[in-house]
């Protein structure tokens, strides 16, 4: 039987401005210069996850093992406010995961096996978990869970350290890219087993509507289900 490996995985960001004030001297306005500032990438971060309430894109993702042997993947994501996620491998072989609250499923058409599983918070310190916390509370959830840092552009990306604040299960260092209109545009990580990986999103889709049943599954006939004991 052929081993599967299971794949790592929010737009617009913005900057804020001062504007100017006028004093009075003697009847005289005189006009301040107006001081502009930009948000820093870990705002802009902050910032683009909190405008967001649904999301699609595709995405190419390159993994690397320790021992250097490099496979690629490509396929599609789609979020939708409340916790849910998809990301559909397409290359170089079929893979569903969803993600709809507190449940993980993962779907193999090849092996004709499904697998279902709980998620504990700790296991979501991944690209899909930092997504799923878009919305109005975005900055407060990042921030509960997250310590966020500014890193210098590259690749004409703006970057951001995500650390875990608590131990993570699922990855050792995870950085975001940033393009110049605030997309998220790349993730770098590298998870718990040493694999290095480059995620990279294109023709994104916020807020746009979703097709109905989009996170919707039911397994064909002769799926083999796999539930682990808890």
């Amino acid at each position: 039987m052929r081993r599967r490996l299971i794949t790592a995985c929010a737009a617009a960001a913005g900057w804020s401005c001062l504007g100017f004030t006028g004093a009075l001297w003697s009847g005289v306005v005189h006009a301040q210069p107006v001081v502009e500032v930009i948000a820093g990438p870990e705002e802009r971060l902050i910032a683009s996850l909190r405008d967001t309430q649904t999301l699609q894109a595709n995405f190419s993702h390159e993994q690397a093992s320790p021992s250097g042997r490099v496979m690629r993947f490509t396929g599609t994501l789609a979020l939708a406010r409340p916790g849910r996620f998809r990301w559909e491998v397409r290359q170089p072989y079929p893979q569903l995961q969803l993600i709809r609250g507190d449940e993980f499923l993962l779907f193999d058409p090849e092996l004709a096996q499904v697998s279902v599983r709980k998620i504990e918070p700790a296991q979501m310190a991944t690209p899909a978990g930092l997504l799923l916390l878009a919305g109005p509370d975005a900055e407060r959830l990042i921030r509960e869970r997250f310590e966020l840092a500014g890193l210098s552009d590259r690749d004409g990306l703006s970057w951001v350290s995500v650390k875990p604040l608590e131990a993570s299960e699922s990855l050792t260092a995870l950085e975001v890219g940033l393009d110049r209109v605030g997309n998220i545009a790349q993730f770098l990580l590298v998870d718990a087993m040493g694999r290095r990986s480059k995620v990279t999103l294109s023709a994104q889709r916020r807020n746009a509507a979703l097709p109905a049943g989009l996170f919707d599954f039911k397994a064909p006939a002769g799926t083999e289900l796999l539930r682990p004991s808890m």
